[in-house]
């Protein structure tokens, strides 16, 4: 019988078609209506994010300028901090390869575990409260 017959669960699809890459350098998106500073915070060879105060609204295209390169691309969403950009034709992998190798990965003193308490609770209070 064909009404209880199960469906397939249909697994919902990526709608990215290529990796993105978590990268960390300034840029610029340079626009008719006023340039945009901020940094890139991922890549790929289809589209970026760029983290601005003042992001476009979606719909708006301009020219992404980093490290040297520049590549044209349109808004395709925003939020408060930051917008997606889709490159109008893909970037070379090369590009990509680059930009992720100038991330600097920030490395600080290990954490000497000597000094951290063991069984004990942290308190709820704030520090600044004095007792008395």
């Amino acid at each position: 019988m064909g009404l209880f017959r199960r469906k397939q669960a249909i697994a919902p699809q990526e709608r990215r078609a290529t990796a993105r890459y978590a990268v960390d350098c300034p840029a610029t998106l340079k626009m008719l209506g006023g340039d945009r500073v901020g940094r890139l915070s991922d890549l790929s060879d289809a589209g970026a994010r760029l983290e601005t105060n003042n992001p476009p609204s979606e719909g708006v295209s301009g020219l992404l300028s980093w490290n040297g390169h520049e590549h044209f691309g349109k808004i395709v969403w925003a939020n408060d901090k930051s917008c997606g950009i889709i490159f109008e034709r893909p970037i070379p992998m090369h590009i990509v390869d680059e930009t992720v190798e100038q991330v600097e990965v920030q490395t600080g003193p290990v954490a000497n575990f000597g000094k951290i308490p063991l069984g004990q609770k942290r308190s709820r209070r704030a520090s600044l409260v004095s007792e008395g």
